[in-house]
């Protein structure tokens, strides 16, 4: 548990950080520490539910488990003449020409995979529309971004999500060069580009921590 004082806080308030694995216990820069250690003695009870949600990390690693679709597969690190990645019924096959470099062939795929899948939805489902980048990100509160120079950020851990999830997410930031809210005009275009949106939204609310998990290191 981190504790810090913040000028302009007013109240405790105690949150958990899915990417460092710790809570954070902010306090007024007035209190003494020895109260916010207590404000996290008082809600540790939060504070374990959150962590033993985030735990253990799932590495990205020659012999690992990993869900992708729906379907569990062994992580699988050779060593070949080529940088490749293949998917068979059990397995993900990382292939590098340099050891210790097969983890950045593997992001490297993810990449290209959301790229080629946003840019086929694009010209499918918007072709109105144009992007001027598509990018990776590797945020831990949010899945998707778009900003107002029709740039988009698609999380890479979606790839481990089910077809439709990253579909979903793909077509909502989508939207988003049309409509730059979450008012009705947007829901309503997200859901003339895809079917029950709803299913993909209860299941990221349900898998969000599993796939926060997922890291390279």
């Amino acid at each position: 548990v981190k504790i810090k004082k913040y000028r302009y806080s007013k109240n405790y308030k105690v949150t958990y950080d899915k990417k460092c694995l710790q809570a954070l216990v902010t306090i007024p820069k007035y209190i003494a520490f020895k109260s916010g250690h207590q404000f996290a003695i008082d809600n540790i009870d939060w504070i374990y539910r959150q962590h033993i949600e985030m735990v253990p990390s799932i590495i990205i690693e020659h012999g690992n488990l990993i869900n992708i679709n729906g379907k569990e597969k062994n992580l699988i690190f050779k060593n070949d003449t080529i940088d490749s990645v293949t998917l068979d019924n059990k397995n993900i096959i990382i292939s590098s020409k340099k050891a210790s470099k097969h983890g950045l062939v593997f992001f490297n795929w993810i990449k290209i995979k959301i790229t080629e899948l946003t840019k086929s939805i694009l010209l499918e489902k918007f072709q109105d529309k144009n992007i001027k980048k598509i990018r990776i990100s590797n945020s831990f509160s949010y899945w998707g971004s778009c900003n107002t120079k029709d740039s988009i950020s698609i999380d890479w851990r979606l790839i481990f999500a089910p077809d439709h999830v990253l579909k979903y997410i793909i077509i909502h930031e989508l939207c988003h060069l049309t409509e730059f809210n979450h008012g009705s005009q947007f829901w309503s275009l997200v859901d003339s580009k895809i079917d029950n949106r709803n299913f993909s939204q209860a299941w990221l609310k349900q898998n969000a921590n599993y796939l926060y998990r997922i890291r390279f290191s």
